[in-house]
């Protein structure tokens, strides 16, 4: 007659169920762990070379206004050596009032794209950038769980009593006596 306890072999086994999917979900989460640092790599860089390319292409279009301004200086400068010298106090005011009008307007067409173009362009890839960390963290998930404790029921001594009862019924019909 076996009086093991079916209870305590039952949560045993269950434990050691428990343990192997803990340790198996672990190594998941490990592994999602690399790649998250992989993607997180890959955002920064991606994020660094999309800001690298707003700030050098802000530098070419100031330096494109800049060419604008010289040669329109060059062209008023060039207008005004030629009309010559003469009595009018007012003589060249429409020529350098037009290069004014030149100038500002490629200043401002340089501080719009280097002012709120380029800042709704960081923004931009700043809110891309943060959209790809979510989704990021997101695929990395929740650390796994052990969870609550495997428990099993403690033998009674009803329990521990019973199998010595079983070959008690069992040896009463023998005990007879004879007579």
């Amino acid at each position: 007659m076996c009086t093991r306890n079916k209870d305590k072999d039952r949560a045993r086994i269950e434990k050691a169920k428990k343990d192997y999917t803990y340790a198996s979900e672990g190594n998941k989460f490990h592994n999602r762990g690399t790649s998250y640092l992989r993607g997180k790599s890959r955002n920064v860089i991606g994020f660094s070379r999309a800001k690298s390319d707003i700030q050098s292409k802000a530098k070419k279009i100031q330096g494109k206004g800049r060419l604008l301004k010289e040669e329109a200086v060059r062209a008023y400068a060039i207008k005004s050596s030629v009309a010559g010298g003469g009595r009018s106090r007012t003589a060249g005011r429409n020529d350098y009032l037009a290069l004014l009008a030149k100038q500002s307007s490629i200043e401002s067409k340089i501080s719009s794209t280097l002012g709120e173009g380029q800042a709704s362009a960081m923004q931009g890839i700043t809110r891309q950038y943060q959209n790809k960390e979510a989704s990021n963290r997101e695929k990395l998930g929740l650390p796994p769980e052990y969870g609550p404790r495997v428990t099993y029921r403690k033998r009674g001594l009803f329990d521990m009593i019973a199998p010595l009862s079983n070959i008690a019924s069992i040896a009463t019909p023998f005990m007879t006596p004879v007579g």
